[in-house]
């Protein structure tokens, strides 16, 4: 009886891990869309033709790098393929502080694309990366195994969307213009003290009184 070849060797085994997790973690950028489109579509007032440029930013960033991508592979290699595109995709997840600070909806898209770009990258090095960190003859089963866990990160992204992303609540319209009048009122009153000290609003004031008085004269 022919012996099974073991799914990988003992060398390999923390870059199999490492990689694995790859599968994980890009499953949960491609399946955040399904939840973050519908709230990106209430913040910003989108309608349904400007929400849908959410997953053309994102599948675009996959079509237009995957080529590039694997030219990149044949002249670095793998590891290093695998490592440019983490930092694309870093680059890309990071920018989302400044496109949150400033509310720009362009600014999301192109930061998803730029994430997008650089899972392109990761998923063009990471399945071939796999069929050779162990035995050839088990190369499929290693496969399989560092696939599964796409299936894994898509079932969690909904618990995970609304542990650290979503807060569960929704505001309606007016309890929306409320929460800003509140947020904006402390801002107003300290720019007014800041602008005006109190001699100068005094000064203030009798210049409001007399133009009062001589437009009711």
């Amino acid at each position: 009886m022919a012996q099974t070849a073991p799914l990988t060797e003992r060398k390999y085994f923390l870059p199999f891990v490492l990689v694995t997790s790859l599968f994980f973690l890009w499953s949960i950028g491609v399946n955040l869309n399904d939840v973050l489109i519908p709230h990106l579509k209430k913040a910003f007032d989108l309608s349904d033709f400007k929400s849908s440029l959410i997953q053309v930013a994102f599948f675009g960033g996959y079509f237009l790098a995957a080529l590039p991508a694997g030219r990149l592979m044949e002249k670095i290699g793998y590891k290093k393929g695998i490592l440019f595109g983490l930092v694309i995709c870093a680059t890309g997840t990071l920018l989302f502080l400044p496109a949150a600070s400033s509310r720009t909806y362009g600014f999301f898209l192109f930061a998803l694309f730029v994430m997008s770009c650089g899972q392109s990258f990761l998923e063009v090095g990471a399945n071939p990366y796999v069929t050779v960190l162990g035995p050839s003859d088990s190369s499929e089963r290693r496969l399989n195994l560092a696939q599964s866990f796409n299936a894994v990160g898509a079932a969690l992204v909904p618990t995970l969307g609304a542990v650290f992303i979503l807060s569960g609540i929704e505001y309606t319209p007016a309890q929306c213009l409320r929460r800003f009048r509140n947020k904006a009122r402390p801002r107003a009153v300290h720019r007014y003290h800041r602008d005006f000290p109190p001699g100068g609003r005094a000064d203030l004031f009798r210049a409001l009184a007399r133009s009062s008085g001589g437009n009711g004269s």
